[in-house]
């Protein structure tokens, strides 16, 4: 893909939001600096605080979901509503982004080399930067083409379970992923913004969807094609799976 071809394409910015009034107008005003950002999208989730307001005021488009319907419903009205056919995802939580990051993750995609591209986030407090090879690529910020969403089942598109279903769905499909550690960029965590007692629940539930959705597809998904050879239906999903590992290490702490 040539560079003047490059210099053409827009991309649809998604932002699923959830009560993210400090921080979502930044994020929204630096998304309209890049000449590569067609148009911006704010998917107000069921929001108590003024984080349609705030979106709205730095000129994106808002659409607000009543009740809380979750992230990965949040993003599928996103994209039912992006006009371009490349969607560069981010979490309304975000800190330090540039217009030049924007442009580091958004040229991947668009050149034709990546069918998606994530950014991990500047986080040494977890060594995340050195254990990049054992654990899964995770970042809301991701650029990715309308294409590979589609081929995502919207069973799938719940939750948190979206992030581990993209990545083995663009390997499953064939194609590239790619991705690049982000120094500077950060998140307010859970804790900060709901309160310790909710910040945990929350990270809980989210640490349950990703194991549930890895587990039904990397796991249970092996498991499946070996037994097809074999004859041997598996047909156990992977809630079930988690919630039978959740019921058995409950019992044994309280023998």
């Amino acid at each position: 893909m040539d560079q003047e071809y490059i210099d053409q394409a827009l991309v649809s910015a998604v932002i699923p939001a959830f009560n993210e009034e400090t921080t979502i107008g930044e994020i929204v005003e630096i998304l309209h600096r890049n000449p590569l950002v067609g148009d911006v999208i704010v998917v107000d989730d069921g929001s108590t605080d003024r984080t349609a307001v705030r979106a709205q005021r730095a000129a994106a488009l808002v659409c607000s979901l009543y009740p809380n319907q979750g992230k990965g419903w949040a993003m599928m009205k996103g994209v039912e509503l992006a006009r371009h056919e490349i969607i560069f995802f981010l979490d309304a939580d975000i800190k330090g982004l540039t217009a030049e990051m924007v442009t580091q993750l958004i040229t991947p995609v668009i050149s034709g080399r990546y069918e998606m591209f994530v950014a991990i986030r500047d986080r040494k407090i977890y060594l995340l930067n050195m254990l990049l090879h054992f654990t899964p690529i995770l970042g809301g910020e991701r650029v990715l083409t309308k294409a590979l969403w589609y081929r995502v089942p919207n069973k799938y598109k719940e939750n948190f379970q979206i992030e581990i279903a993209l990545n083995y769905y663009v390997k499953k499909w064939g194609k590239k992923m790619g991705f690049t550690t982000m120094p500077g960029l950060t998140q307010v965590i859970k804790e900060k913004k709901r309160g310790l007692v909710l910040g945990i629940y929350q990270r809980i539930l989210m640490m349950r969807d990703l194991m549930t959705v890895a587990v039904e597809l990397y796991i249970l998904g092996s498991c499946r094609i070996i037994g097809r050879k074999l004859g041997i239906p598996i047909i156990v999903t992977g809630k079930k799976w988690v919630r039978h590992l959740s019921d058995r290490v409950g019992s044994e702490g309280r023998d």
